[in-house]
């Protein structure tokens, strides 16, 4: 996974604890959910010598507004925008027999609309993330995998590598959110007997 595309997850992980906190004075505008949707797609997911169990596993899938200007004004004394630009749907995950996940996903799963009074916000979709915790208690490694929009449209599947030691959690690192890699040797040679991998596939979902 490049660097690039790291940044853009870790900032979608901290925008979306922003949009979650009840101490923010952004405004929470309520977009509106396509009735209709017609870029649907299954996404399944599966995991490969996980190191023990996760009872929480949860997923969503990330819009961004792609013109800022439909905004209101920032109404902080330093002029940031604090009208969240990014909104989140979930993806339900179900747990299969052979102990895999499938899920569906819509990429056209909000409305554009003039939501401000200021012109029409437009919406692109821009990831789905899946992550996986333990236990879900405090201070233990989220595992995040993640399929960009594209790749969602593509169909593509990919297979990322973990470290099995971070489960349940990192000692000196709480909270650590663990992307992975694509490719195991990214790790030392030393660890590489001591990884699990989560696979992700999607394809267009039936009528």
């Amino acid at each position: 996974m490049s660097t690039s595309y790291r940044f853009v997850l870790s900032l979608a992980g901290v925008l979306l604890a922003s949009a979650c906190s009840s101490d923010s004075g952004a405004k929470k505008p309520e977009y509106k959910k396509n009735p209709d949707p017609k870029q649907r797609y299954e996404i399944a997911v599966a995991l490969d010598r996980a190191p023990g169990a996760f009872a929480v596993v949860d997923a969503t899938m990330q819009f961004d507004i792609t013109n800022m200007d439909c905004l209101p004004p920032a109404e902080s004394p330093s002029g940031v925008q604090t009208t969240p630009a990014s909104t989140f749907l979930p993806i339900v995950l179900a747990r299969i027999p052979d102990g895999s996940y499938k899920g569906k996903v819509a990429l056209d799963g909000l409305l554009d609309g003039d939501y401000f009074g200021k012109g029409v916000c437009k919406f692109k979709p821009v990831v789905a993330s899946i992550i996986f915790k333990a236990t879900g208690a405090d201070g233990e490694t989220r595992f995040i995998a993640s399929m960009n929009a594209e790749e969602v449209r593509e169909s593509k599947s990919k297979t990322n590598y973990y470290w099995r030691g971070g489960y349940p959690k990192e000692a000196k690192l709480p909270n650590y959110p663990d992307y992975g890699y694509s490719d195991p040797m990214e790790f030392k040679e030393s660890l590489r007997a001591e990884l699990f991998s989560i696979s992700t596939e999607s394809k267009v979902a039936q009528p």
